[in-house]
């Protein structure tokens, strides 16, 4: 818990921590993705829209970081403002990106590879119980 409360000490650590939690939501949402285009017969799995799909997660993510430098040439509470501002969009985003793979909500997607193999988890469980 100290390292937790380490990282949002000063300033620096917050932002790193963000763009550290970007990070691993971009991971865990290409994955699912990924995942949800190979093994779902509703979506056609093209090598090329993953890799459009990579390119554009390292854009934003490239953006994340550039805004920092540009956040301090800004006024003290507007720079600042809109960068967290961003960094939390990106990540709400990101999470409902996320649960959407889980159909937890909707956007569209054809994801019912996820959903498959949590309701046979499920009733699984509830069968051996």
């Amino acid at each position: 818990m100290e390292f937790l409360r380490g990282l949002l000490e000063t300033e620096d650590t917050k932002l790193l921590f963000l763009l550290g939690l970007i990070g691993i939501l971009n991971i865990i949402d290409f994955l699912f993705g990924f995942t949800n285009a190979k093994f779902n017969e509703k979506v056609k799995f093209k090598s090329g829209k993953a890799i459009d799909g990579i390119m554009r997660k390292i854009k934003f993510l490239l953006l994340a970081v550039i805004f920092i430098p540009i956040s301090v040439l800004m006024p003290e509470p507007i720079g600042s403002g809109a960068l967290y501002t961003f960094y939390f969009g990106y990540i709400y985003a990101e999470l409902n990106s996320i649960l959407s793979h889980l159909k937890l909500t909707d956007d569209g997607k054809e994801t019912e590879v996820f959903k498959d193999f949590i309701d046979r988890f499920l009733n699984n469980r509830k069968g051996g119980e």
